[in-house]
């Protein structure tokens, strides 16, 4: 009886030790399937044909308010600050007095050099007398020797020339004298202010600030900067819609009046100006604006979607299924809107390129 339940231990014992293995045997090959399973690669290609169509958007480009005329005055003769008729802030006229400079020592220069031109036009007066009287002596031969009438001749010349000479000083010290009273330039506005009664100003003074500085507001120079892909589109009076960031809800328009005409070196754009009118100075010099610009793209371009592009380290170029086969062209983008890009390169209208395109498929692969 013992040896019999004995036995049947056993025989449990080994069921189970095989069963054990038979199931590792099969761990393992399920494993060994797995290692040598290769994936499958994607053959899933989106081909399409390249489109002769214009890609037009519409871009933001930032600019800013510039004061349609603005000087800096300082001063243009040497003295001392009189009276200042003006403050930041003030609106003035042309010609309107603005400030007077004191200075005494130019009022006895300029009556200096008055004196001397009318003491050298009285020696004129004599000189001329004097050779007439000579010439009329003449008349009798013999009265008057030849070399005392061309001395007076020459007098009257010089006296002349000296005359000329003190009436030119006279000007320039009258002249001097106008700039001790600063006028307006033109219309506008007083935006700074740096002297007050009693400082020193003049040519020979250090100036680091100017005394005034005057600005025409009520109207206005928009500038801003166009890139380079779009300034070709651009057209002298082309309406053009911005909006001022100080000023939410409004929509300004506005013509474009100048272009530079010259590419910025540095940021590859063109500097374009837009006359604005600011009757009621709502817009100040030195706001920002957005400037809404519709491009309407490259006459005769090639579009394709963007994700036919790819852009590695070897260039940026698309894709083209030639012979049942692949093959890289480069190509230069240009304007994008939405999902679609223009393309530059040895293409033609109709080519058929993959639309998925990925740095994955190299030069000559099969495309199915």
């Amino acid at each position: 009886m013992k040896i019999t339940e004995y036995s049947r231990l056993l025989v449990l014992l080994g069921l189970c030790t095989l069963s054990s293995c038979n199931s590792s045997d099969s761990a393992q090959t399920v494993m060994k399937k797995k290692k040598t399973t290769k994936p499958v690669a994607e053959t899933n290609y989106r081909i399409g044909a390249v489109s002769r169509q214009p890609v037009g958007q519409t871009v933001q480009l930032p600019g800013e308010f510039h004061p349609y005329q603005e000087v800096t005055i300082y001063p243009r003769a040497t003295g001392f600050v009189d009276r200042v008729l003006v403050d930041r802030g003030s609106a003035v006229r042309k010609g309107q007095v603005l400030m007077t400079i004191d200075a005494p020592e130019t009022e006895e220069r300029l009556a200096a050099t008055r004196s001397n031109s009318l003491k050298a036009q009285a020696m004129l007066v004599a000189s001329r007398e004097h050779y007439r009287r000579l010439l009329a002596s003449n008349k009798v031969p013999g009265s008057v020797s030849a070399l005392d009438l061309e001395t007076a001749l020459a007098r009257v010349h010089a006296d002349s020339a000296s005359l000329l000479g003190e009436e030119a000083n006279y000007r320039a010290m009258a002249k001097l004298k106008s700039y001790l009273t600063v006028a307006a330039p033109f219309d506008g506005f007083i935006t700074e202010r740096n002297v007050h009664p009693g400082a020193l100003v003049g040519t020979g003074a250090r100036q680091d600030r100017p005394m005034l500085v005057l600005q025409q507001q009520n109207r206005l120079r928009l500038v801003f900067d166009v890139p380079e892909t779009y300034s070709s589109q651009l057209r002298k009076s082309e309406a053009l819609a911005f909006t001022v960031s100080a000023l939410p809800g409004k929509v300004f328009k506005g013509k474009i009046s100048r272009r530079s005409g010259t590419m910025n070196q540095k940021f590859r754009s063109e500097t374009v100006e837009i006359d604005v009118d600011n009757p009621n100075r709502q817009l100040q010099p030195g706001m920002f604006a957005d400037i809404s610009l519709s491009a309407t793209g490259t006459p005769g371009a090639l579009a394709v979607p963007t994700s036919a592009v790819v852009a590695s380290t070897e260039g940026q170029y698309v894709i083209k299924v030639e012979d049942g086969r692949a093959k890289r062209v480069a190509i230069r983008r240009g304007q994008k809107s939405g999902d679609m890009i223009e393309i530059f390169g040895d293409l033609r209208d109709n080519d058929q390129v993959i639309f998925n395109a990925r740095e994955t498929i190299k030069e000559g692969t099969a495309i199915q």
